[in-house]
């Protein structure tokens, strides 16, 4: 009789043990190499990225590109000891994977080697966003069982990430600047009014929203601040 009391009072505190140890081995196994890991939830992609700038070494992220999808997270890097070269890591499964060297774009007989290309630092970008920018953007798309499929990061032109109203006030203001010019006789040449347009560019987000019928895509800022314009 005595031993099946004890038995009783031990059943339950053995049965929270055994509860604390199941959820901690989960939790643990969630956590190793090899566990699908979702890059546009929670702050999977920042900490991918921090492992790859660990893995890169240097002081700061100097990057070309980033491509995020839901399984991997994609950075091509300017590599810190050899500028010139660009160099690929990939995050997945809770593993980095590179350095894979990435060729140079080159046109007509100009070589766009790292160290003469444009790049931005990882410390711009707030990857932490990624859920609630997706959320909104999933939101804004209204597409049936639309889910956020891919955020591209890269250098766009800097009206994609402006307001409408400030869009706006800047065609006025060229118009109004080319009204001048005409009526002085002095017009700009052509060529550079082309490459400051060309060149009016800024880190930009590009987040695609798939669904079974439709896809769309939005704008958003390095912060993931989403525009008010597709």
């Amino acid at each position: 009789m005595l031993n099946s009391i004890l038995i009783k009072k031990l059943q339950a505190p053995l049965s929270a043990l055994c509860l604390i140890v199941m959820v901690g081995a989960a939790c643990k196994l969630s956590s190793l190499t090899g566990a699908r890991m979702n890059m546009l939830e929670g702050t999977t992609a920042q900490d991918g990225a921090a492992r790859i700038k660990a893995k890169v070494g240097g002081d700061s992220l100097k990057i070309s590109h980033i491509e995020i999808h839901e399984d991997r997270l994609e950075i091509t890097v300017q590599d810190p000891n050899k500028p010139k070269n660009f160099d690929k890591y990939t995050y997945e499964k809770g593993t980095v994977k590179g350095p894979e060297p990435v060729e140079a774009m080159v046109l007509g007989n100009k070589e766009f080697t790292a160290d003469k290309s444009r790049l931005f630092d990882l410390s711009d970008l707030n990857l932490s966003a990624i859920p609630d920018t997706c959320k909104k953007a999933e939101q804004r798309a209204q597409i049936e069982a639309g889910k956020c499929e891919l955020i591209s990061i890269d250098w766009e032109h800097a009206s994609n990430t402006r307001s409408k109203a400030e869009n706006e006030k800047r065609k006025a203001d060229e118009s109004a600047e080319l009204q001048r010019q005409i009526k002085s006789g002095k017009l700009e040449d052509p060529m550079a009014r082309t490459r400051r347009q060309f060149g009016d560019l800024a880190v930009t987000w590009r987040i695609w929203v798939k669904g079974p019928r439709a896809t769309k895509y939005f704008w958003a800022d390095p912060k993931g601040n989403l525009s008010d314009h597709e």
